[in-house]
């Protein structure tokens, strides 16, 4: 058996990659808020991670200290694991700024410079979970190591800026792509995100 494992970035729900087609794959999709069962993993006889946005760093987290198991294909998109990082990631400043007046608005708003225009918000409820989740992931953020073997960069990006990607992985295999910071409708199969390397 064949998994994916793809580690989403925060505030978009899982539904948005439901256009993705598996082919071959078994998929789990991976919120920031979520730990992955690493016991369950012993079952498949090939893992490839695709992490997204701040999902590259929860990948890192927590994946840096497999035993037994071994990554076939490890591809970052549009993220790092320096997420709060003046030089590599989201400013503290505006990771700050950003939680602290975070609102319907602001979030639509953020949305919108990711590339995503069309995300309903049902109820202010939604809005205190994404917060939530912001304010934890802010509060357990620490320097990690990376385990990316690749990196797919977007040239349009208003999130993690291409140039600030571009430095951090200069010792990665990485490409450009002339994408927005949400890429995915390039794609019509998590097998063809793969396939870029």
């Amino acid at each position: 058996m064949k998994l994916i494992l793809f580690f989403n970035g925060w505030g978009v729900p899982r539904e948005t990659f439901k256009f993705l087609t598996w082919d071959d794959f078994e998929v789990k999709i991976i919120d920031l808020e979520e730990k992955v069962d690493l016991e369950n993993l012993k079952k498949y006889n090939e893992i490839n991670v695709i992490a997204w946005s701040f999902g590259v760093y929860n990948a890192s987290k927590q994946l840096g200290d497999l035993k037994d198991i071994s990554l076939n294909k490890v591809i970052a998109i549009n993220g790092s694991t320096k997420a709060i990082h003046r030089r590599y990631g989201i400013s503290p400043m505006i990771f700050n700024r950003t939680l602290e007046n975070l609102d319907r608005s602001i979030y639509l708003q953020f949305m919108k410079n990711t590339g995503l225009e069309n995300l309903e918000v049902k109820g202010e409820q939604i809005i205190k979970k994404y917060r939530d989740i912001l304010a934890k992931f802010g509060e357990d953020y620490q320097e990690i190591p990376s385990i990316f073997k690749y990196s797919l960069i977007s040239t349009k990006d208003r999130i993690f800026l291409s140039r600030s990607l571009i430095n951090y992985y200069k010792e990665t295999e990485y490409k450009l792509i002339e994408e927005e910071h949400y890429p995915f409708d390039r794609w019509n199969s998590w097998g063809a995100i793969l396939d870029e390397f």
